[in-house]
């Protein structure tokens, strides 16, 4: 456990530290809540307080696969190209413990930012349904999408060489998703071929049922809770979990 910790502790003071990441998880996300609103045009004011809660669930969602797949890869690519796998290597340090650490860290930083989301939400009229079921199956939504991102991040970071490399990997995946998956752009807009992408995407996916759970069923444009979509999320977030980890062991914590 204090492996765990140790590096939990190191890794949330370094994104505390870099300015770079902090616009990215926290800036980004709190102008996308600010702006988004203006340009919604001609909408009944009944259905804003909604659309800002959903909009703020979804900036969420956008915190954790930035933390996930771009500040977590670049961590550790940074950190390799220190040579910091080669002093660990032959120390009583396991990959799964020190990753764990890793993904606590990722989430930790990721709950800061969450609560400075829904604080900003409610100052700017956002709407949240507070039924405690629904709350509870939507965390273990947040759930899925926090292991399906960290899972990313460890599959580029296992595959990608360069800390700026990693990163900005990370960020363009990020943006291509969200964009692509329906997070930004209503999923009724999007092409066929990309409602597809919507759906079986698991952090999208997730998203939408988080989104549906919350705010209700006209704010997604489609059921997310069918069981067949539930039991793809939940499998492809715990394989892409799983894959990461296994990289991760295998080709960031060998010799060079």
């Amino acid at each position: 456990m204090s492996q765990m910790t140790a590096v939990l502790e190191k890794d949330v003071k370094e994104f505390l530290r870099d300015k770079v990441i902090l616009f990215f998880t926290f800036a980004l996300p709190i102008f996308f809540v600010l702006v988004t609103p203006l340009m919604w045009g001609d909408i009944p004011p009944e259905a804003v307080p909604p659309l800002k809660g959903g909009l703020s669930l979804t900036m969420i969602t956008f915190m954790l696969m930035i933390a996930g797949q771009s500040n977590l890869a670049g961590s550790i690519t940074a950190d390799r190209e220190r040579g910091l796998y080669l002093k660990i290597i032959s120390m009583p340090v396991t990959p799964l413990k020190e990753a764990m650490g890793r993904i606590c860290g990722v989430v930790v930083f990721t709950l800061i930012g969450a609560f400075g989301v829904v604080m900003l939400g409610v100052a700017y009229g956002a709407q949240y349904t507070y039924e405690l079921i629904s709350v509870v199956e939507s965390l273990g939504f947040f759930f899925l999408i926090a292991i399906a991102a960290t899972g990313i991040g460890l599959i580029i970071a296992s595959l990608i060489k360069g800390e700026s490399a990693a990163t900005h990997t990370g960020i363009a995946l990020t943006l291509l998703t969200a964009f692509l998956g329906g997070m930004f752009v209503p999923y009724s807009m999007l092409p066929p071929f990309l409602q597809v992408i919507a759906r079986i995407h698991p952090i999208p996916s997730a998203n939408a049922s988080i989104v549906f759970l919350l705010q209700g069923a006209e704010f997604v444009d489609y059921d997310p809770l069918i069981l067949g979509q539930i039991g793809l999320t939940i499998g492809e977030s715990c394989a892409l979990f799983v894959i990461g980890l296994m990289l991760y062991s295998k080709l960031c914590w060998r010799k060079m």
